[in-house]
C-alpha cells in the first residue's frame, strides 16, 4: 500500500480517530470528578431534579446522524452531476471515464472501491475528529471543576443538612455525606461545568452549517440550504435553553459549552477539513447549469451566475 494512497491515509484518520475518543472513554468510565463543597446560602443548586428533555440518547443520534446524513446525500448528487458531465469530457487512456475524485474506481488489492466512498470516509472522519476534540475538552473541564449541578441538593441530600445549614449563613461546606441511593446521579450531579450537551450540539450542528455552506452548491433554489442551517442551529440552541429549564445546568455552563462547540466546529471545518482549502479537480467543478451539462468541461466557460464552489 503507497504511503500516499487514500486508503492508508484513511488508516491513519482512523488511528488518530482512536487516540481522541479513548480518552473520552476512559474518563466516562473511571473519572471521578472534583470533590467540591456547597455554600449554605446557595439557593442555585437546591432545584428539584427533572428528567432531560433532550436525553443522551437524541442528543448522540441527531447530533452524529444528521451531518453524516447530509454528507452522504449532498456528496452523492455532488458526486453525479459532476461525473455525468466529466464523463463526456474527460477520458483516460482505456477509454474509461474519469470522476470528479479522479480515475474510477480506486483500487485496493482486488477491491475496486468507489472514490466517493473514500471522500466521504475522509470526510466523516475529520468530523468525528473534531467531535472527539469538543468532547475531550468538555470532559476535562467537567472532571477538574467539578461544578455541582442546580439539583445537587435534591439529589444528594446531604445527611443532616439542617443542622449543618441550621443559621443559613454563608457557612461552606466540605465535610458532608450524601444520603442519596442512585450513585449514577450523584457522580453525574458534580460535572455541570461546562454543559456536555451544548458543546456537542453546537460543535455537530454549526460544523453541518460550515459543511452545507461550503458543499450544497446546487441552483434549484436559493433559500433550501438557509432554511437547513436555521434548522440546524436551532436545534442547538433548544438543546442548551432545555439544559437551564430542566435545571441541569447553570447558564454559564450552557454558555461556556457554546463556545467550546463553536470554536471546535469553526477550527475543524476551516483549518482541518477540504471544506474551505483549495478545491480538488472535484470541488473545482462548477455544478452545471440544467441547460449546459452537455457541454464539455474544458470548454465551458463559467458566468457570474452559475453556482461555483466557494
Amino acid at each position: 500500500m503507497a504511503c500516499n494512497s487514500p486508503i492508508y491515509q484513511l488508516v491513519i484518520d482512523f488511528v488518530c480517530l482512536a487516540i481522541v475518543w479513548i480518552p473520552v472513554l476512559l474518563l466516562d468510565v473511571m473519572g471521578k470528578p472534583y470533590q467540591r463543597g456547597f455554600f449554605c446560602d446557595d439557593d442555585s443548586i437546591r432545584h428539584p431534579f427533572h428528567e432531560s428533555t433532550v436525553t443522551n440518547v437524541i442528543l448522540y443520534i441527531g447530533g452524529l446522524g444528521l451531518p453524516i446524513v447530509a454528507m452522504v446525500v449532498v456528496e452523492s448528487i455532488r458526486y453525479r452531476i459532476c461525473s455525468r458531465s466529466a464523463s463526456r469530457a474527460q477520458n483516460d487512456d482505456n477509454g474509461n471515464a474519469k470522476s470528479m475524485y479522479g480515475t474510477v474506481p480506486i483500487q485496493v488489492g482486488r477491491l475496486n472501491i468507489p472514490p466517493i466512498v473514500v471522500e466521504l470516509a475522509h470526510l466523516i472522519a475529520v468530523f468525528l475528529f473534531g467531535a472527539g476534540c469538543s468532547q475531550l475538552t468538555t470532559d476535562i473541564g467537567k472532571y477538574s471543576i467539578g461544578r455541582l449541578r442546580p439539583h445537587f441538593i435534591d439529589v444528594c441530600k446531604p445527611k443532616d443538612f439542617d443542622s449543618l445549614c441550621a443559621s443559613n449563613d454563608h457557612s461552606y461546606i466540605e465535610d458532608f455525606m450524601c444520603t442519596g441511593t442512585d450513585a449514577k446521579k450523584l457522580h453525574d450531579a458534580r460535572l455541570s461545568f461546562p454543559s456536555g450537551h451544548a458543546s456537542f450540539s453546537a460543535y455537530t450542528m454549526l460544523f453541518l452549517a460550515l459543511y452545507l455552506q461550503a458543499r450544497m452548491n446546487f441552483p434549484q433554489s436559493r433559500l433550501l440550504k438557509p432554511l437547513l442551517q436555521l434548522i440546524a442551529l436551532m436545534l442547538t440552541w433548544f438543546t442548551g435553553l432545555s439544559r437551564v429549564s430542566d435545571y441541569k445546568h447553570h447558564w454559564s455552563d450552557v454558555l461556556s459549552g457554546f463556545l467550546i462547540g463553536i470554536i471546535a466546529a469553526s477550527l475543524t471545518a476551516l483549518y482541518i477539513s477540504p471544506l474551505f482549502k483549495a478545491k480538488t479537480a472535484y470541488t473545482q467543478r462548477p455544478l452545471l447549469p440544467q441547460g449546459q451539462r452537455d457541454i464539455g468541461l474544458d470548454n465551458y466557460q463559467p458566468t457570474e451566475s452559475d453556482p461555483v464552489d466557494p
